[in-house]
């Protein structure tokens, strides 16, 4: 008997490991004042992706700050991001998190971004501008919780 519960055990941990690391990789990305996560989540009845991404920008230091700009760099070419949102000084950014819904809402496929991508931010805090590029490289997830 205890040989048949080890050996359960032991297929369900094998079971949920290969499910776990057969998950999407994501994006990810850590500058000195700000971090960023795109990931699959699970879709409602109001979503067209089954699995549509969601991104999480945040700035890492203390205090708040007023967001300017974010730009895609992909290779010479720059896109806008964000221009409704950060127009308004409303909707998805609060100082110190943005939610993204739109950016890579369809999932985006790793033979399209190879090496990831680059964000440019510009914020402004106490009356200084600054910006900095934010690298997202792919990052194989293991154990996380499926998204059935």
């Amino acid at each position: 008997m205890k040989k048949i519960c080890i050996g359960i055990v032991l297929s369900l941990i094998l079971v949920y490991t290969g499910i776990s690391f057969s998950q999407p990789p994501i994006l990810k990305g850590s500058s000195e004042n700000w971090s960023a996560v795109y990931k699959p989540r699970k879709g409602d009845e109001a979503d067209t992706e089954k699995y549509p991404w969601i991104g999480t920008i945040k700035w890492k230091k203390s205090g708040k700050v007023k967001l300017l700009k974010i730009e895609q760099i992909e290779g010479e070419k720059t896109y806008p991001l964000y221009r409704e949102i950060l127009a308004v000084e409303a909707g998805n950014f609060n100082g110190k998190k943005l939610v993204d819904n739109e950016t890579y809402y369809n999932p985006p496929r790793k033979k399209d971004l190879k090496d990831g991508t680059t964000f440019k931010i510009t914020w402004e805090k106490d009356g200084e501008v600054a910006s900095e590029l934010l690298d997202l490289k792919w990052k194989r997830r293991m154990f996380v919780k499926p998204l059935i």
